[in-house]
């Protein structure tokens, strides 16, 4: 048998990332921006239907009932696992917020302090490739409704009915039916309803990463995120089994996602790799994950 984990070292992982940026991505996506910025939401529909699959009589704009409606056809288990966990979401985020507190100090001549005052708008990207995402709704609108932000708008291209749903749970006004850079530049700039965002969130492929770069000095951005990263530290005690399923819950998104497992007992990776057949061998996204732990362990 194969092995599918292969001993590396750092620099051979720092040489195989991939930059937040890809050239060709960057230049495609100021393309695509510049289009947005000049033409509005008839660039954004033209780039739905072209990279999206929106079609003609199909709505750019899903508001608020419809994500009510959609949120109300989930099968009761489904609802039930999506509130759940928009529950735990709210607290943390919550607990977050109460950490901080507005400041006033007197000083001689006046005060001094400052003031926690919330964004008016917040565009949150849930992307829409292999796997409905219907997490990034929750993990980005959430925060953002604790935080007292007015407008929440989520971006995401083919939304399924899951991820109109936890738009609902989350609180969000409505999502924009599209993907990709023009959806960030959407965002941005703003579009028919979508007020121009404040700050933009939440995770995407290269184009959308390009696009957050090209947009950031217009609104704020979280972060330039690249393909998903996991590193496990593990002794003799750790289950093998979780780890092996915490490597593949990454690996499984992108044939260049990093899948690390750090650990100085030999027995740990044995028992890892067995676990990594078994689950791979039933998983539907085998062979992304396969691909991306060959190309980790340097055997692309």
């Amino acid at each position: 048998m194969t092995a599918l984990l292969r001993r590396t070292t750092v620099m051979d992982l720092l040489a195989r990332r991939c930059p937040a940026a890809d050239p060709d991505a960057l230049e495609s996506a100021r393309r695509i921006v510049e289009d947005v910025e000049r033409r509005g939401e008839a660039a954004v529909r033209e780039y739905a239907r072209t990279f999206d699959g929106l079609a003609e009589r199909e709505p750019l704009y899903i508001e608020r009932p419809a994500l009510t409606a959609a949120l109300d056809a989930l099968a009761a288990a489904d609802r039930e696992r999506l509130e759940r966990v928009a529950g735990r979401i709210r607290t943390f985020a919550q607990a977050q917020r109460n950490a901080i507190a507005d400041v006033s100090l007197a000083i001689p001549g006046g005060s001094a302090g400052h003031r926690l005052v919330p964004l008016g708008a917040v565009g949150c990207y849930v992307p829409g490739g292999r796997h409905p995402l219907p997490s990034s709704a929750l993990m980005t609108a959430i925060p953002a409704r604790v935080g007292g932000v007015a407008s929440v708008w989520v971006a995401s291209p083919r939304p399924e009915p899951i991820v109109l749903a936890a738009a609902a749970v989350a609180g969000a006004d409505g999502v924009l039916a599209a993907g990709g850079a023009q959806a960030i530049a959407a965002l941005g700039l703003g579009c028919g309803p979508v007020p121009p965002a404040d700050m933009v969130v939440g995770p995407g492929n290269v184009y959308v990463t390009a696009a957050k770069l090209l947009m950031s000095s217009r609104t704020a951005i979280d972060a330039l995120a690249g393909p998903s990263e996991i590193a496990i530290l593990a002794d003799e005690t750790a289950d093998a089994a979780l780890v092996a399923a915490d490597l593949l819950a990454q690996a499984e998104h992108d044939p260049r996602a990093q899948a690390i497992l750090i650990t100085l007992n030999a027995g740990l990776i044995e028992r890892v790799e067995d676990e990594l057949e078994r689950q791979l061998a039933d998983l539907p996204t085998a062979d992304v994950a396969r691909a991306a732990l060959a190309h980790w362990s340097g055997r692309d």
